[in-house]
């Protein structure tokens, strides 16, 4: 794996951020490759794909500071930005890293917007289709082994992915059966610092704030206002946890208008008064 590690401007207690270079891919296994890559939290600069092949029991990872547990064919897009950590140990598949301009290409437009406004796309494979992905990682590890050329690794990792979406469908994902949650998900990425009121996204959605809600919590099991706080509070925690700026100028930069707003609003939805969780994510990140 050649890619290698940068680490964010600020203190200590920023969490190392992993770069591609000049790479526009690369790849290795998870028992493999280099550990650095894999120890400790992390955030990278690029779209990485973990394909879980085979694992001891019990086996989870931590994605924005949730633990996810792993099955076995199962694989995870982890989105630019996002806090990552992994012992890899009792973990065997395969890793792939892709500059965010080779990946929006080879996705084409449309898919694209379903991975960037996905909080975590994951799927399990079937057996039965198994055969279809191992023949087309085999001719992109080739590629990748000998002349790495471009367009030869777009072609495969479009298919690639492609049948992974086809797996997605048959699981029954809501985003992929329904566009307009596809919508609801980029909207608020786009408008989530500013505009918290349903009404807003159900006028982006043509449709009533009451059915709008009936729809969030049939799909997700959740309020409009809950999704819009849950990634507040994601983006809370991305700065709180790994930035050394003051309290005050998350919140303002979050669109609250008074810090002490931001400090009752993060404590009712994490238990943790802002400066409680930096120093808790101080001391069990910032002194490795």
């Amino acid at each position: 794996m050649d890619y290698i590690a940068g680490q964010t401007i600020g203190s200590c207690a920023e969490f190392p951020v992993h770069d591609l270079g000049d790479a526009f891919f690369a790849m290795a296994t998870i028992e493999d490759g280099d550990a650095h890559f894999f120890n400790g939290v992390h955030r990278h600069d690029f779209y990485e794909l973990l394909w879980f092949t085979n694992l001891e029991p019990g086996q989870v990872h931590c994605i924005d500071f949730n633990r996810y547990p792993i099955a076995r064919n199962q694989l995870f897009l982890l989105l630019p930005d996002q806090v990552h950590s992994m012992d890899r140990r009792g973990k065997c598949g395969f890793l792939m890293a892709i500059s965010k301009d080779f990946f929006e290409r080879l996705i084409g437009n449309d898919i694209f917007k379903l991975f960037k406004y996905s909080t975590n796309f994951s799927v399990t494979i079937p057996e039965c289709r198994l055969p279809i992905l191992n023949a087309l990682l085999d001719l992109i590890r080739a590629e990748y082994d000998d002349a790495r050329r471009p367009a030869i690794l777009e072609a495969y990792l479009r298919s690639w992915f492609l049948h992974c979406i086809d797996f997605q469908k048959e699981a029954g994902d809501p985003v992929l059966r329904d566009p307009r949650l596809q919508m609801l998900l980029e909207s608020i990425e786009t408008n989530y610092r500013k505009q918290r009121k349903a009404e807003f996204y159900a006028n982006e959605l043509s449709l009533s704030a009451k059915r709008l809600n009936e729809l969030t919590r049939s799909s997700f099991g959740k309020t409009i206002s809950q999704m819009i706080n849950e990634r507040l509070i994601l983006e809370a925690k991305r700065e709180i946890g790994y930035v050394r700026k003051p309290i005050k100028e998350i919140s303002y930069e979050l669109g609250f208008s008074e810090p002490a707003y931001f400090t009752r609003f993060f404590g009712k939805q994490t238990g943790y008064a802002p400066e409680d969780f930096r120093r808790k994510m101080a001391a069990l990140y910032g002194g490795k």
